[in-house]
């Protein structure tokens, strides 16, 4: 297929600027107007290096004035905290908590929802505390903690134990000094009983009994309550990492032994199969290189390891983000946040993509500036960033993202303090900005977009969603090569990317994933342009080359492989099961009768599997399709229409043990 400029430089603008509405798309306008057509394709066009296109928008006469003119502007832009704000939530929290305490007997599902409603006011209040001390004229400085000591409360009441007690840790943390007091050991047996641990209750009692000056009364009172308690029932956790099947590749991180990188003068380096590969095994388990939650979802999801948020820890110096305990808090806030906390607001207004936030992230989660420009120049090295293809308005719009990002980090003091507040870079920081150039390209084509699957009350698959929180930049998992009918099925636990075989692999076969057209659902035609678009490349794989339909329009033949030994030819479903057929490549007589019948055996374990997943049997399902596609592909070749479906069932089946939410 031709390929379509216009149609590429849309998809490749994407990946730099997703939103239009974002000032950086008017700097990027007012920069092209300056510099106009002659130096951006005479001069700029022709620049080989990274380097000197970095250098030339901070030096070059025709473009650095409105270049520094606007980053000499960065300031910090971010939610900042409010003292009285979080106690004003925190009285609505109180007053709801006591309310729900009124309702009457048979009120109980009111009861809940006020619990449900001051939690939510309570998860404010610690969102907008300021730190310990931050405003001493609100709550002596204590906002923080008391906030976190009234969620506590209402997390009791709702039966939430676990996170009863990391509130009332977290409030000692921030300055009350709770533990000389017996309601707070009180608190504390309530938050055992409701976990489980009667023993654990018991002894906290027994601590407040024996402070100077305990209510006796409170504590008889507080041991009849908990000796009513019903531990609510906790629902197991389906999120499960799979062990990589043989074990780790010495040679390829996070990749089982039985795959292998190869390289080839046309397809560059690529994974295959070792020495062969069956249905169900694990050939990928790699945590990202970087990985970013999309800002959408900073409400509702860890920033940090992506987990769905139920009580929020919020950074000590900002509100636009939050995390889901203060372990997660702290190793974002002593790595990268450090950085982007102040100018996360600056950076969501921008319009930047996901895949910019990944190329800053890649920089200040490092241990070093030094560690930094390692990896970033070492992903550069090693992937994909089609250079050959670029023109010379896609390398200036993302050497005018490289100068922001690393004037973001210029701002954040990620080089040390300054002399000077210019913009005009100094040599590492230059190197820096050409790294990020660099890594502005590669992550075009090889980030993962990262999803988590959110289910239903009523059922794990009737209605569930693939819901994409996040991306990432994969090490391993960039070196699998796309087909339009994958060979594996991917799914994240966390953000850990897994993936596993849906069909057996003979050696040295390519292993392949699916960067986004499937067959099933879109035409060669519209595959090919988008891949050529999206990925600047044409696909080759053998739905391409067949022309196979899409599933609606496909029938439900088979072609069976012939039964002669070293023979691979496909026959087609015989009229009559009682003749032989003549294979034309080999030339022999060949009965089906055998492999009509695995056709049979198939089938039924594909409806057993499917009878599986409407009762809600993940891994029985899981192990039934492993068991049919497995037998499927040993006597019948793609497209078949069941085993599609099984196949895409299988998936289904996969993140259904990786990371769920429900509505």
């Amino acid at each position: 297929m031709e390929f379509d400029p216009t149609y590429y430089n849309i998809c490749s603008t994407r990946t730099v600027q997703s939103e239009k509405r974002g000032f950086f798309n008017e700097f990027c306008v007012d920069v092209r107007e300056a510099c106009g057509d002659k130096w951006l394709q005479n001069y700029f066009g022709k620049l080989k290096s990274n380097a000197a296109r970095v250098l030339s928008i901070f030096s070059d006469r025709e473009v650095c004035d409105p270049v520094l003119g606007v980053l000499e502007h960065v300031q910090p832009v971010f939610k900042q905290k409010d003292a009285l704000f979080s106690a004003q939530r925190r009285a609505q929290a109180d007053k709801l908590l006591l309310m729900s305490s009124g309702e009457g007997a048979g009120a109980e599902e009111g009861s809940r929802e006020l619990l449900q409603q001051a939690l939510l006011a309570a998860n404010l209040a610690v969102m907008r505390a300021p730190d310990r001390d931050a405003d001493p004229s609100i709550d002596d400085g204590l906002s923080l903690a008391l906030a976190y000591r009234s969620r506590a409360s209402i997390l009791i009441r709702l039966g939430e134990g676990e996170a009863a007690l990391s509130d009332l840790k977290l409030a000692t943390n921030f300055g009350l000094d709770l533990k000389g007091s017996g309601d707070y050991y009180c608190k504390m047996a309530k938050a055992y009983a409701t976990m489980g641990e009667p023993a654990k209750a018991e002894i906290s009692l027994k601590i407040a009994e024996k402070l100077p000056g305990s209510d006796s009364g409170h504590i008889a009172l507080c041991r009849q309550e908990i000796a009513s308690v019903k531990p609510p029932k906790k629902e197991p956790s389906t999120e499960q990492v799979p062990k990589l099947t043989h074990g780790e590749n010495p040679e390829l991180s996070g990749a089982s032994k039985v795959v292998k990188l190869v390289e080839t003068k046309d397809k560059g380096r690529f994974v295959v199969a070792s020495e062969g590969v069956k249905t169900g095994d694990v050939v990928l388990c790699e945590e990202p290189v970087a990985a970013c939650l999309i800002p959408s979802f900073f409400g509702t999801n860890c920033h940090h390891c992506f987990k769905r948020l139920h009580t929020p820890v919020s950074c000590l110096h900002c509100s636009g983000v939050a995390f889901c305990s203060a372990q997660c808090m702290g190793e974002a806030c002593s790595s990268y946040h450090r950085f982007e906390c102040e100018f996360m607001d600056l950076l969501i207004g921008s319009g930047m993509s996901i895949l910019c936030f990944i190329a800053l992230r890649i920089f200040t989660q490092a241990n070093s500036l030094e560690d930094g420009l390692a990896t970033a120049n070492l992903l550069f090295e090693h992937l994909c960033s089609h250079e050959e293809v670029r023109q010379a308005d896609d390398y200036l719009q993302r050497s005018l993202m490289a100068g922001f990002l690393m004037r973001i980090l210029q701002k954040s003091l990620y080089f040390g303090r300054r002399k000077t507040e210019g913009v005009n870079p100094t040599a590492v920081e230059l190197q820096v900005a050409t790294a990020l150039l660099g890594l502005l390209q590669v992550l075009q084509y090889n980030a993962h977009q990262i999803y988590q699957t959110q289910v239903t009350e009523e059922h794990r698959f009737d209605g569930s969603n693939t819901v994409y929180v996040g991306a990432g930049l994969y090490g391993t998992g960039s070196y699998f090569n796309h087909e339009c009918w994958p060979s594996v099925a991917g799914h994240f636990v966390g953000k850990k990317l897994v993936l596993t075989a849906t069909k057996p692999h003979r050696p040295n076969e390519v292993v392949a994933v699916n960067y986004g057209p499937l067959f099933i659902k879109m035409n060669l035609k519209e595959r090919q342009r988008t891949l050529r678009g999206r990925y600047s490349f044409s696909c080759n794989c053998m739905a391409c080359q067949e022309n196979w339909p899409l599933l609606q329009k496909l029938d439900k033949q088979v072609r069976f492989w012939c039964t002669s030994a070293n023979c691979v030819y496909l026959l087609k479903f015989p009229k009559d099961l009682a003749k032989d057929v003549r294979c034309p490549r080999c030339r022999k007589n060949i009965s089906l009768k055998e492999s009509v019948a695995k056709l049979i055996k198939i089938e039924e374990l594909y409806r057993e599997a499917a009878r599986a997943m409407q009762d809600q049997k993940t891994h029985e399902a899981i192990e039934l399709f492993k068991e049919g596609i497995e037998m499927f592909f040993q006597v019948a070749a793609l497209p078949h229409k069941d085993t599609l479906v099984a196949q895409q069932s299988l998936l289904k089946c996969l993140s259904d043990t990786g990371t769920t939410f429900k509505k």
